[in-house]
């Protein structure tokens, strides 16, 4: 378990820009009551459609950035592992960059489930070890290919013993593909013809390995609101029949703003189980000056949980996470940022001007982010609160993480920091 930090310097490094960890799980904060008033939290119902499945089960995982969604992800995983079901997690923006492909994912799930198999020795046959070398080799990959004579491997060695060598070879080729070159895309153009055989020795391999636990394995795809929006947005229309091909549980995280977009549609059709993930209200859909002292509480709970609320001033902690909207990113960003900031003021305690430094760069840095273009849909949502529409705009300022929906009726509004800032600057959106 992490320890509580004693100073200001150690608050930086308890909030962290990411999900909790294995050794952070103490700091997991229940906050279903803030969010849509269930008796349960947003994983619970996840690992039940799993387990309880009779056949593969694929989710998509809808929600705002920095809402809590991997979090969650985490505590389906560990509960699932509990219940001796295995699965394994991709995180696309650590492992594949913002510039994703769905041969991308694909050669990284390779390369996961040929661990996971040689990790739990598992016996893998010949013959689909070598559909593997064959439907991965292209120009490029040939050479990456060890061969287990020259390595010493006897011909009647082990299958096993085989599955080391297969996961170098993957290995490789997942590392080329993260290389930002004109490589990268020329190994994606010879590898994209042969996903069919890809994707039939990848389900072959899901085989072995359910029979071997005598159960189906999950695989979670998350951290795709990380990568860049049009890549994003490729691969849950153009690419998404690949992804459905697998033949286990699926698990996949999708960024709001593509689910709100005329793309949502066909989602919809193609994942039987869908589940959105709410926001935690802060405010009221009446007024963002009326607090919604339930979801304070909840996320001032979890704060509080990694560090003593004396660090803050009377009224700080509640300024921050008020105009924090509910993103809980946005709030750890705020906390960290603020605590550094009266750290580097020599101050003991976050103070009010330190916290208010740091949102007003917080507040310029997403104003920045919301192009010309869209003022127009800025200023219809200043002047009313909106219903979720399949507006393009609006899916371009969800992705920016400047407007927010929240759960209920289901209400659009924006980042509490960005109507502050147009607040102070009357007409700027004319």
């Amino acid at each position: 378990m992490t320890q509580r930090p004693t100073d200001l310097a150690g608050i930086v490094n308890i909030f962290p820009p990411e999900a909790l960890k294995e050794d952070q799980m103490g700091f997991y904060q229940p906050t279903a009551a803030a969010r849509g008033g269930e008796g349960y939290e947003f994983h619970d119902p996840l690992f039940q459609r799993i387990k309880t499945s009779r056949n593969k089960s694929h989710i998509l995982v809808v929600g705002h950035g920095g809402c809590g969604k991997s979090t969650e992800l985490r505590m389906l995983t560990s509960k699932l592992r509990n219940d001796g079901i295995p699965s394994i997690t991709i995180e696309a923006n650590e492992e594949l960059g913002v510039n994703i492909s769905y041969i991308d994912i694909f050669i990284v799930l390779v390369e996961q489930l040929v661990r996971f198999a040689d990790d739990n020795n598992l016996r893998v046959p010949q013959k689909l070890i070598t559909a593997f070398r064959e439907a991965l080799s292209t120009k490029i990959t040939r050479e990456y290919w060890v061969d287990r004579a020259e390595a010493g491997v006897e011909s009647d060695a082990s299958i096993s013993a085989s599955l080391p060598f297969l996961f170098k070879f993957v290995s490789k080729i997942a590392a080329a593909l993260k290389v930002s070159s004109g490589q990268r895309e020329e190994l994606r153009q010879q590898i994209d013809p042969k996903m069919k055989e890809i994707v039939n020795a990848l389900n072959a391999l899901i085989s072995e390995i359910n029979n071997g636990f005598n159960t189906r394995i999950v695989i979670v795809i998350d951290g795709l609101e990380k990568c860049r929006s049009d890549y994003a947005r490729k691969l849950f229309s153009d690419d998404i029949s690949s992804l459905i091909a697998i033949e286990t549980h699926l698990v996949v995280a999708c960024p709001i703003n593509i689910y709100r977009s005329p793309i949502g549609n066909t989602l919809r059709n193609i994942f039987v189980n869908q589940a959105t993930m709410p926001m935690i209200k802060t405010h009221h859909p009446d007024s963002v000056d009326t607090p919604d002292s339930k979801g304070i509480e909840v996320i001032k709970e979890l704060i509080c949980k990694r560090i003593n609320p004396s660090f803050f001033e009377e009224d700080v902690l509640e300024n921050i996470i008020m105009m924090a909207g509910g993103s809980l990113r946005d709030t750890c960003y705020l906390v960290r940022e603020s605590a550094f900031e009266a750290h580097m003021r020599e101050r003991k305690t976050v103070d009010m001007a330190s916290a208010e430094y740091t949102m007003n760069r917080l507040a310029f840095d997403l104003f920045l982010s919301a192009e010309k273009k869209y003022f127009p849909m800025l200023k219809k949502i200043f002047s009313r609160y909106l219903t979720p529409e399949n507006d393009p705009d609006l899916s371009a300022l969800l992705y920016a993480g400047v407007v927010f929906e929240y759960n209920g009726d289901r209400w659009v509004d924006l980042h509490p920091l960005i109507r502050r800032y147009i607040e102070k600057r009357p007409g700027m959106l004319d």
